[in-house]
C-alpha cells in the first residue's frame, strides 16, 4: 500500500481525493490544552488515588508517605511539559483520512490504518473538535476535525461503524 502521507496534500479542510479518501490536516496543541497532555494527567490522578486507597488502609506514616508520592505522580506531567517545551505551547499537524472501509491517522512516528469494522466505541466531542474512535482491542484513536467539517466527518464515521457501537455524544 503505498505511503499516502507523501502522495497527497493535506489541507486543513476535509477534501475528497482522486483514490476516494477524505484527508485533511488538523494543528494539535500538545501543551497543557492538549489532549495527550489531559490524559496523562488523568492516568496519574488514577495511580495517586489507587496509591492513596491502599496506603489507607495501613498506618498514618504510610498514608503520609503514600500522599507525597503521589503528589509527584500527579505532578510529573506538569515537570515533564515544563522540560519538554519550556512553557511554550506545542503544536503538532496531525493528518488524517478515511473512505468507505478505514480511516488512516498519519502521525509523527507512525501511520495506522483502522478498518470501520474494528471500531467498537465512538465518543464524540465537539467543542475539543475531536472524535475519539476504540478498536476491538481497546486501541485509542482520537482524529481532529475543524468546526467546519465536524458534522460531515461525525455523519461518515457514525454512519460506517458496525451498528453494535457505542456512539457517545458530549458537548
Amino acid at each position: 500500500m503505498p505511503d499516502m502521507t507523501e502522495t497527497y496534500d493535506y489541507t486543513p479542510r476535509v477534501t475528497l481525493c482522486g483514490d476516494g479518501f477524505y484527508r485533511w490536516s488538523y494543528e494539535v496543541d500538545m501543551s497543557s490544552k492538549g489532549a495527550v497532555f489531559a490524559s496523562m494527567v488523568k492516568v496519574c490522578a488514577i495511580i495517586s488515588l489507587a496509591l492513596i486507597a491502599v496506603a489507607a488502609v495501613m498506618t498514618p506514616e504510610i498514608v503520609t508517605y503514600a500522599a507525597l508520592a503521589a503528589l509527584g505522580i500527579v505532578g510529573l506531567p506538569a515537570l515533564l511539559w515544563v522540560i519538554l517545551y519550556r512553557g511554550r505551547a506545542a503544536r503538532q499537524t496531525m493528518r488524517f483520512g478515511m473512505n468507505e472501509e478505514k480511516i488512516h491517522v498519519p502521525g509523527l512516528y507512525k501511520s495506522e490504518f483502522t478498518s470501520f469494522s474494528q471500531i467498537r466505541g465512538v465518543t464524540l466531542r465537539p467543542g475539543e473538535h475531536l472524535i475519539e474512535l476504540r478498536t476491538i482491542t481497546m486501541t485509542l484513536i482520537q482524529i481532529f476535525v475543524p468546526d467546519e467539517d465536524f458534522e460531515f466527518v461525525q455523519g461518515f464515521i457514525v454512519d460506517h461503524v458496525p451498528p453494535s457501537a457505542n456512539v457517545y455524544a458530549e458537548a
